[in-house]
């Protein structure tokens, strides 16, 4: 578990920290495994693809030609949405990766060096205070121009790459003589069309009123 891990290294730094000669080596040591630690969580695989499978390649560059020239430029246009979505995520994992590094030195230049290892409220404590830092570290990141880039260009392809999938889509169930999702929701806006004339239509049935209630003898 994290927290394990993180008692860990909280207490091997405070051993190495002892001497000054090995404060700056326990200082790195501790700030690298935040960071790895974190950047792990974040890492995520490329859009499309599996862990350790690398996309398949389409010539983006390449004319459409033939019957099928409709269809080539479909998929063209839906790789190079898919290359852009990659190559935003891999901007905003270096940013997440940049921020970590810079929540790591700000965390460690925090703590102060002790004889004794810290006891579960001071790691406690410490967790906390890592917390905080992340977070500082995170509104400094997403407030940045840089990553507002990233993160619109990273939605926008993702939106674009969609839609040409969802039209891939459409062209496959016409040629396979299915019902299309443009058919099923012309269909759908008739059937709602036709209810609410019909309700409209409809005479207005008059509420019957309750019978008066008979008073009770004293």
């Amino acid at each position: 578990m994290f927290s394990d891990r993180f008692a860990e290294a909280t207490r091997r730094f405070f051993e190495e920290s002892q001497s000054p000669a090995s404060l700056a080596a326990a200082t790195q040591g501790l700030a690298e495994f935040l960071r790895d630690e974190f950047a792990n969580v974040l890492r995520t695989p490329s859009p499309g693809t599996r862990e350790g499978v690398p996309p398949a390649e389409y010539p983006l560059e390449a004319p459409g030609l033939g019957l099928t020239r409709e269809h080539q430029l479909r998929a063209q246009r839906a790789a190079s949405a898919w290359q852009r979505l990659a190559d935003a995520q891999q901007r905003l994992q270096r940013l997440w990766f940049d921020t970590l590094r810079e929540a790591a030195a700000a965390f460690v230049s925090q703590i102060q060096p002790s004889s004794t290892p810290p006891g579960p409220q001071a790691l406690h404590a410490l967790y906390d205070r890592w917390i905080d830092c992340a977070e500082a570290a995170y509104a400094r990141t997403a407030h940045g121009e840089p990553f507002c880039i990233a993160l619109a260009e990273s939605v926008n392809a993702a939106s674009a790459w969609r839609r040409e999938c969802a039209a891939a889509a459409e062209a496959a169930a016409k040629l396979l003589d299915l019902p299309t999702r443009s058919e099923v929701n012309s269909l759908a806006r008739r059937l709602h069309a036709l209810e609410e004339r019909l309700r409209a239509q409809a005479p207005e049935v008059p509420r019957r009123r309750a019978p008066p209630r008979a008073r009770r003898k004293r």
